[in-house]
């Protein structure tokens, strides 16, 4: 059976301008030389201090309409606007309701997460980059105080070229994949969204089961799944491991992380459209 490892690398706090493939270069030449094959996990965090995505909080201009979504969600109006600037606002999840009933029962600190969540009362269900997030993926944690961090622009091209300047200084075929932390049920996990060197869906579509019989999955979303096992390295507060190695995984050259928001949305309305019909059938 072939081995399939995770290693975690801390490359130092990076700061806005800084070389990430000088960092991740001469931390992997240091701890674990990079070979053809290797996929690069890096967090989306990091790659966007280097290439100065931050936005000073006071800085920003608010519309009227940035403070009328304020008062409905509770968001800073800065952070509203800037939300708004960097995507499509689709809706909106009340995390601090929810929270009460299913995150608190989860707190190191419950008196903490209280205050955690008052401060993120409601998020914003946003499309940016043809992939849905929340809040278009602002974040006000882990930056300078009174700084926003923003998503990288193009994630896609920024993977594409942290692939191209590690490849130019190590002679290693490599992959690289982007990964951002997003709302999955009652907590977060982190998903791709960006990759360059690797096939982000691995499509075996209607491949048969063990009794031979054809399956409805069977496309795993490798590039997900790669971010998934990171996470577990990452961690979500002060650990200061933001870019794994991962070693021993056979995938397919490709690029880029498919476009799911169209989907999830046509999903969404034929979810509501067949809801509607069964609960009709209940009643009549």
């Amino acid at each position: 059976m072939s081995e399939l490892t995770f290693h975690g690398l801390d490359i130092g706090r990076v700061q806005p301008n800084d070389d990430l493939v000088g960092r991740i270069v001469e931390t992997t030449a240091e701890e674990y030389p990079l070979a053809d094959g290797d996929i690069v996990v890096v967090t989306a965090k990091v790659v966007s201090f280097a290439e100065n995505r931050l936005v000073e909080a006071d800085e920003v201009e608010v519309t009227d309409r940035d403070h009328r979504v304020a008062d409905v969600t509770g968001i800073d109006p800065r952070e509203v606007a800037v939300i708004y600037d960097e995507s499509e606002v689709i809706g909106a999840v009340p995390i601090a309701e929810i929270g009460e009933d299913v995150l608190l029962e989860h707190a190191v600190d419950p008196e903490a997460a209280q205050e955690a969540l008052a401060d993120v009362p409601a998020m914003l269900v946003t499309e940016r980059n043809g992939r849905l997030c929340t809040n278009a993926g602002v974040d006000w944690s882990n930056s300078p105080d009174g700084m926003m961090t923003l998503l990288p622009d193009d994630p896609d091209e920024s993977a594409r070229r942290l692939r191209e300047g590690i490849e130019a200084q190590t002679d290693a075929d490599v992959a690289v994949v982007l990964a951002d932390s997003e709302i999955a049920g009652p907590g977060s996990m982190d998903l791709a969204i960006g990759c360059a060197g690797i096939e982000a869906i691995d499509s075996n579509f209607g491949q048969t089961d063990l009794y031979g019989a054809p399956k409805v999955g069977g496309v795993d979303l490798i590039a997900d799944e790669l971010t998934a096992g990171s996470a577990l390295l990452f961690g979500q507060a002060d650990e200061q491991i933001p870019v794994t190695v991962v070693r021993g995984l056979e995938y397919e050259d490709g690029e880029g992380v498919p476009n799911s928001g169209g989907v999830v949305r046509r999903g969404l309305r034929k979810s509501i459209q067949l809801t509607a019909r069964l609960k009709a059938r209940e009643w009549f």
